[in-house]
């Protein structure tokens, strides 16, 4: 009796003691983006394929229009291209979140339901892939960037150099230069002011320019 008059002074119910387990679990799962949509939702095919209770296979669940999630917050953020074929990790989220920019604040949940399509979000969450695009790779301290196009630090007006190449511009300019010093006659005897032939004009340091990696800065 003071059971039960505990539940009642609690306001309990058999739904709300279902709920409450319920809602203490979220569902996850794997699939594949079957579709990248204009506004940058995706389209996933399940990797777990249902079965009915007499045992046969259901064709592959699809769920269309699902937000994809990266890391992002005032610190750090990290976007990245995704495209058909790609694994991506499925999340059921507890309540309804049309998309992950809307929350600002703490909201009461309009859903009793603890899993509902709609609540579905996706995180490419896969084994590393060397053969992507752009691989970031951090071991023993190293952080090592490898990619086909362009890394741009603060913008890509300006062009860094590499040491080895402006090394050997320098250092064949002054191999030229003292050639031209030591070999070229000084015309008259005794001129206070020598002249030269064969003096270097320019020097190329062109092979020094960085073509992948620029800056703004």
């Amino acid at each position: 009796m003071s059971g039960n008059s505990v539940l009642l002074n609690e306001r309990f119910t058999d739904r709300t003691l279902i709920e409450s387990v319920l809602t203490s679990f979220y569902i996850l799962d794997y699939g594949y983006i079957k579709t990248v949509n204009p506004d940058k939702t995706i389209d996933v095919t399940h990797a777990k394929r249902l079965k009915t209770q007499n045992g046969q296979t259901l064709n592959p669940t699809v769920t269309k229009g699902l937000e994809v999630l990266t890391v992002a917050g005032s610190g750090f953020s990290l976007q990245f291209d995704y495209k058909k074929g790609d694994k991506v990790l499925l999340l059921g989220l507890k309540n309804y979140i049309p998309k992950a920019e809307e929350v600002t604040s703490a909201t009461e949940t309009k859903s009793y339901q603890h899993y509902t399509r709609e609540t579905l979000k996706a995180i490419p969450l896969c084994v590393f892939n060397d053969d992507a695009k752009v691989t970031i790779k951090i071991e023993n301290g190293d952080l090592a960037v490898k990619t086909g196009g362009k890394i741009k630090l603060n913008g890509d007006s300006k062009q860094l150099v590499t040491w080895s190449e402006l090394n050997n511009a320098l250092s064949n300019f002054l191999t030229q230069l003292t050639i031209a010093m030591t070999t070229t006659p000084i015309v008259g005897n005794g001129a206070v002011q020598p002249t030269w032939t064969n003096m270097p004009t320019s020097i190329d340091i062109s092979a020094a320019k960085t073509t992948k990696v620029v800056t703004g800065g």
